[in-house]
């Protein structure tokens, strides 16, 4: 029985572990595939952090996301068209940048995982544009209807006939009587003259000009045609001088008393015609161009919450305020009722018709700088990155519903599906699958573009001289920025700000006016480079890098190494690019901290 018993055992031994083996060998067989389609690992935050294992990442301690390859999504995608993995998680298909490094990609975000981040969509749609500026302003008297007197003549007030600002007041009352001895001496002496001219003692034509003088005399003093035709009557002269009021309107103000002693110039009594009032607003330089003269607008008042005043453009400020960069523009508002006063605030807004055009709703584009980003739907969970230019947005409602627009100028047709929410969330895995250039329209990260640019065309033989010192210290700043010592970054912005001048003398034989253009912006951002704190230093430099890069794409002089621009995502504060002469990352604006942050973006090199 011993002898028969040991080979079962055998048997149900061999029986037991067949199983494993088999379980084993698949897992490890699922292990490898599944490391097979994974083409490398990166960082959602750095995508130029390229690992061919999982781990950490070694600028931000991120975990790392592996990017498969386009083929094997693709088989997956296929097989799995749910988007839901063997292990039930959410998959995503990230083709690898490398396979199209030309040009913006499709990339799959499965239809659950679109789902689950909350994804909508929207069409591009033609629809009338309506675009409405708003701006606000104060009530302010029209200066052209403001009537101030002022004492012509010496003497004392008599009497006043008003007595507080507010004060309606009608065309030719009287205001305020004034004594004046001086008044009464040329009254008597026009008294004279007529009576001498009726005895006829002198010349007619004589007493004609003196009878005129001294008419003219007593009207500068603000005598008026009446009462000197009422003096040549009675022949009686006058110690007194009226004010009459010399429009419907309102009293302004009271300055002088009874009894006070006025000399020439004094400002006595003012009088306000508030028929029509001005408003002065303010618009935005990139609005003052939806402006004309003429043009109505719509003027309301929190004092007449249910009421909306029609008012014109009447004058629009030539000049732009240096600080604010708005210009003011002056609305005429007629107030036949007198209901309007001036300090008032007001608010005004002008409508304009844009006419008919195709527009996405503002949500749906995503800005990236210079451009404006949107994602169009392929199908399947398909989606394709373009970049778009529109113009105005504008708003629309129609009594339920309020919805922003942008009007698009070029990049979509009528009837494109684009995705309208979590579009943030989306060009995260774009970015990350490699799908999307940047905004600057460089190579995606890990294939950086090499850019031959064509010879300097200048007739100057020593352009590579003077431009190879601007590039030496434009080197040695970048290297104090990178390595925190701002104590040195004064003296070397003094001498960089010295090596830009001499460009300017340069005389190109080819494209001479945009040579100046860029030079003059470069020369510009070298003026500026005067920064008081290490952050400051790094705002600047980035504009004087951005500055010097076109420059150097259009201008690029013959060297003996290339030299590589880089671009930090983590950076915005300024453009956040910089020039380098060695692809080996140091980057300026973020230091020690993170010194290695930075994706090389293209090669400049000058053709031989």
């Amino acid at each position: 029985m011993k002898i028969r018993f040991y080979p079962i055992l055998m048997l149900l031994s061999i029986g037991l572990l067949v199983p494993l083996v088999l379980s084993s060998c698949s897992k490890s067989n699922d292990k490898t595939a599944a490391d097979a389609d994974v083409d490398y690992y990166t960082c959602t935050m750095h995508p130029s952090v390229h690992s061919k294992d999982p781990g950490k990442c070694p600028i931000c301690s991120m975990d790392l996301v592996p990017v498969k390859k386009k083929g094997a999504n693709e088989t997956k995608v296929k097989e799995n068209s749910g988007g839901m993995t063997d292990s039930g998680s959410s998959s995503m298909a990230m083709p690898s940048p490398h396979q199209e490094a030309g040009k913006s990609s499709e990339f799959t975000v499965p239809v659950e995982r679109q789902q689950q981040i909350g994804v909508t969509y929207a069409t591009a749609t033609k629809r009338p544009i309506e675009l409405s500026i708003r701006s606000v302003g104060m009530l302010e008297p029209d200066t052209s209807k403001m009537f101030d007197y002022v004492a012509r003549v010496d003497g004392y007030v008599q009497e006043l006939k008003v007595s507080s600002p507010g004060q309606d007041v009608s065309q030719g009352q009287p205001l305020i009587t004034i004594y004046s001895p001086d008044l009464r001496s040329t009254e008597q002496e026009l008294v004279n003259i007529l009576n001498d001219r009726d005895r006829g003692g002198t010349s007619r034509v004589s007493n004609d000009q003196m009878i005129d003088a001294t008419k003219r005399r007593l009207k500068l003093w603000n005598v008026s045609d009446q009462e000197i035709a009422e003096l040549e009557k009675s022949r009686k002269p006058s110690d007194q001088l009226v004010l009459r009021s010399p429009f419907d309107g309102v009293v302004g103000e009271v300055i002088s008393r009874p009894g006070m002693n006025v000399k020439m110039g004094d400002k006595l009594v003012s009088v306000l015609d508030l028929s029509n009032l001005w408003v002065w607003a303010e618009f935005y330089e990139n609005e003052i161009g939806l402006l004309k003269r003429g043009q109505q607008i719509d003027v309301s008042l929190p004092a007449f919450p249910n009421q909306t005043f029609q008012g014109q453009i009447a004058v629009i400020n030539p000049s732009i305020d240096a600080a604010k960069r708005t210009a003011r523009v002056r609305i005429d508002i007629p107030n036949p009722k007198a209901q309007l006063r001036p300090g008032m605030y007001a608010n005004v807004e002008v409508k304009i018709d844009g006419g008919e055009g195709l527009t996405i709703p503002v949500q749906a584009a995503l800005p990236t700088g210079e451009r404006m980003l949107v994602f169009l739907d392929r199908g399947q969970g398909k989606l394709l990155p373009r970049y778009v230019q529109v113009g105005r947005s504008f708003t629309t409602f129609d009594g339920q519903q309020q919805g922003s627009y942008y009007q698009v100028l070029n990049g979509l047709q009528e009837g494109d599906r684009i995705v309208a929410s979590a579009n943030f969330l989306i060009d995260a895995e774009s970015q990350v699958q490699g799908a999307l250039k940047d905004w600057e329209g460089e190579q995606p990260s890990g294939t950086p573009a090499m850019t031959e640019k064509p010879p300097n065309q200048s007739s100057n033989s020593n352009f590579n001289a003077v431009i190879k010192p601007v590039l030496d210290s434009y080197q040695r700043l970048h290297e104090l920025l990178a390595e925190n010592k701002f104590s040195q970054v004064a003296a070397e912005a003094e001498t960089l700000r010295k090596e830009v001048h001499p460009l300017l003398d340069v005389d190109p034989s080819a494209k001479p006016e945009q040579y100046k253009d860029l030079v003059y912006k470069l020369h510009g951002s070298a003026d500026r480079l005067d920064p008081n704190d290490i952050d400051q230093a790094r705002v600047q430099f980035g504009q004087l890098s951005a500055d010097l890069i076109a420059f150097l794409r259009e201008f690029m002089p013959q060297l003996d190494d290339p030299l590589y621009t880089i671009k930090c995502p983590m950076w915005n504060k300024s453009p956040a690019v910089w020039l380098q002469d060695s692809t080996v990352v140091k980057n300026p604006f973020l230091g020690p901290d993170m010194p290695t942050c930075g994706t090389v973006q293209e090669t400049l090199r000058a053709e031989r």
